[in-house]
């Protein structure tokens, strides 16, 4: 029967078994797990809690650490290439060792002193922590499950039309809207912002601002503003691809329709099949 304590390549609270010349064991369940003296705390003693990041070494120990990495297994970080080979990247880890972003797993080429998005998995055939920038691949894997107003972490990706491409706690693709921001956000940036929407395609709008506090609240007034801060008109209709629905407003053509079917019957819009406009005395803000 499998008993570990622990989680490879995540933080631990592991409590010390026994003191040794080289550092501490700690007790890892059926595995004893090496934190050497150089992390060691000064009244370490047997018995005493310790919270560790726990990662293979270069021979495939697997050792503890009180240093806090850059990026966890099942989490993205912005990460700077230290080194590269011919069979992948090394990436800065925040700890003593570097992670190993395999040739595979590069969406372009890595080179040496660049910074790129990284997700930390562990890898099913070595049993050991790798890093990929093939976001794709791990985010969106399951239907997203929040309510408007939900709290989440954003991690900011690109800035990209309407706004900024963002990753929501890991595991989903986010838009902040540039419309809605105060100033430009920082590439890197892990920010707390606030569940507006689900989209269609599995995304999620998010807000600065809570949720209900001047936020717009139906994809007709989200194609109302984007309508007016364009000018009165935006290059897209019914004959529009998806794609450039999606550039110009983040909606799916379905609800890109949809919102224009509701303004259209208002009167709002005078729509061709490859534009939409404001009506006259509707462009002002």
């Amino acid at each position: 029967m499998n008993k570990r304590k622990f989680r490879i390549g995540q933080t631990n609270r592991l409590t010390i078994d026994r003191i040794v010349s080289i550092g501490a064991y700690l007790d890892g369940g059926d595995t004893d797990i090496l934190l050497p003296n150089r992390y060691l705390p000064a009244d370490a003693a047997a018995g005493m809690e310790v919270e560790v990041f726990i990662y293979h070494d270069n021979e495939g120990r697997l050792i503890a650490t009180t240093m806090q990495p850059y990026v966890e297994v099942g989490q993205i970080a912005l990460l700077q290439a230290v080194s590269t080979t011919e069979s992948g990247a090394y990436m800065e880890w925040g700890i003593h060792k570097d992670l190993f972003v395999p040739f595979r797993e590069q969406m372009q080429l890595i080179r040496e002193g660049g910074r790129y998005f990284i997700y930390a998995y562990i890898d099913h055939v070595s049993g050991k922590i790798v890093g990929s920038a093939k976001l794709s691949k791990h985010l969106g894997n399951v239907p997203p499950r929040y309510n408007p107003g939900d709290e989440v972490s954003a991690l900011v990706y690109e800035r990209i039309d309407p706004g900024y491409r963002t990753i929501v706690d890991h595991t989903h693709w986010g838009l902040i809207y540039a419309d809605t921001l105060p100033m430009p956000l920082a590439i890197g940036a892990t920010l707390k912002a606030y569940v507006v929407r689900l989209r269609d395609d599995g995304k999620v709008d998010l807000s600065l601002d809570r949720v209900g506090y001047g936020r717009i609240d139906t994809e007709s007034d989200r194609l109302m503003h984007l309508l007016q801060k364009a000018g009165g008109r935006l290059p897209i209709g019914d004959k529009s691809s998806p794609e450039e629905i999606q550039e110009y407003t983040g909606m799916s053509k379905k609800t890109f329709k949809m919102a224009v079917g509701a303004l259209y019957r208002q009167r709002l819009l005078c729509i061709t099949p490859t534009t939409i406009a404001l009506s006259d005395g509707k462009k002002g803000k």
